[in-house]
């Protein structure tokens, strides 16, 4: 095998594919990510309050960003060769580390985490300059990125050294300037695109990435309710009752999410990448809550929902709603049945959005039943008028 063949250069911005299918490379390393979701949602599980729940979301802000660079690298400059493979197996060996650091993190031992996302960080550093490397031109694209990545892993670095009450502000920190350098670097990013005849647009293969980790996400939702009902020795009409409308309001999600993008292209243009990215980090953490706090909602099948916890889940479900609805702005709609359809289903979503409102500010002595039963009419609000909406014109 020559060398030509095995370890090519990263691929050329100029060349990338826009109709390019998903490499199994791609999806072996999403599931990485199952293992570090998991550790986050079942600690929520176990403490369903305030402050680790705003613990689990800076920690998976911090994997999601990670998922964000491995992906956009591949997409960009991947190719079929040992050298893409090697890097995306040192990536998930270091996402692997974070999910076995991560309940210590919890506990306040933060040491291991922070070495595993510098870790991570450093690949993506490197990554981005050996594109540089065999690409001169394209220091003019990626220099904001290596310049913020590299700030960002000075401030994690320092974290090391810095007492427990300074780690916090740190991460906060160094999250922010790692996510900032999509809106502080865009109009550079755009003004150098156009200097030579380019703009940027996230191919059909992207946005089904995106669908592919919103799966993973959602998969918790399906774990945490298998996980919590196996923990429950009777096994009454109730209990199957309760069992049936979480796995009910687990695939009404995919309902409302998939029905919305399947198959569907962002708008050209970076900036509706960059809502995109930001959207989905906000959509994808509400998945998450809802999903941890599933199994600790089914311990309470005897009982009233705690008043914080069906709070929790009916607010969570309202964010993933207005995800949805923003979402719908950044996709192309090119026929009249599809703009009809979308609007009708963004009004539903509003709807749905409201009363969910209100169903968390009367959340009080809810039985589980109940709670879920609430939900669950909730949410088909909008997959019944998708439905509708569509058999509607498919028959003229």
């Amino acid at each position: 095998m020559s060398k030509k063949s095995w370890w090519q250069p990263p691929r050329q911005f100029a060349d990338r594919q826009n109709d390019r299918k998903i490499s199994w490379l791609e999806l072996f390393y999403d599931l990485v990510y199952v293992a570090c979701i998991g550790q986050i949602t079942s600690h929520i599980a176990a403490h369903p309050d305030g402050k680790d729940i705003g613990y689990a979301i800076l920690f998976f802000a911090f994997i999601y960003w990670s998922w964000i660079n491995g992906t956009q690298y591949y997409e960009l400059h991947g190719n079929d060769t040992v050298r893409t493979r090697w890097f995306v197996f040192l990536q998930m060996l270091a996402v692997g580390a974070v999910a076995i650091s991560a309940p210590a993190a919890f506990l306040g031992n933060v040491s291991s985490f922070t070495i595993s996302f510098l870790v991570i960080q450093g690949i993506t550093i490197y990554l981005l300059a050996s594109v540089s490397y065999y690409d001169r031109s394209h220091i003019k694209l990626s220099g904001p990125f290596l310049l913020c990545y590299g700030a960002a892993f000075t401030v994690l670095f320092i974290s090391l050294f810095c007492s427990p009450p300074a780690i916090l502000p740190l991460y906060l920190l160094a999250i922010v300037i790692n996510m900032s350098v999509l809106v502080l670097g865009s109009r550079h990013f755009n003004k150098v695109l156009a200097s030579r005849g380019q703009q940027f647009s996230a191919s059909p293969t992207l946005v089904e990435r995106f669908g592919q980790f919103t799966i993973i996400v959602l998969t918790e939702s399906i774990l945490g309710t298998v996980s919590g009902f196996s923990l429950i020795n009777a096994r009454s009409l109730i209990v199957w009752c309760i069992y049936c409308l979480s796995i009910s309001i687990a695939f009404l999600l995919w309902s409302i999410y998939f029905d919305m993008t399947n198959e569907q292209e962002l708008k050209p243009g970076y900036r509706y990448y960059q809502f995109f990215v930001f959207v989905h980090l906000v959509l994808l953490g509400a998945l998450g809550v809802f999903g941890a706090c599933l199994k600790d909602l089914v311990e309470h099948f005897e009982t009233p929902v705690p008043t914080i916890l069906g709070r929790i889940i009916v607010i969570s479900l309202a964010v993933f709603l207005t995800a949805m609805c923003a979402i719908g702005r950044l996709i192309i709609i090119d026929d009249l049945q599809m703009r009809n359809y979308r609007k009708l289903v963004t009004q539903s979503n509003i709807v749905a959005i409201l009363l969910l409102i209100v169903v968390s500010i009367l959340s009080k002595n809810w039985s589980v039943c109940s709670l879920l039963l609430t939900v669950f009419v909730l949410l088909a609000i909008p997959v019944i008028v998708g439905i509708v909406t569509w058999l509607k014109y498919e028959n003229q």
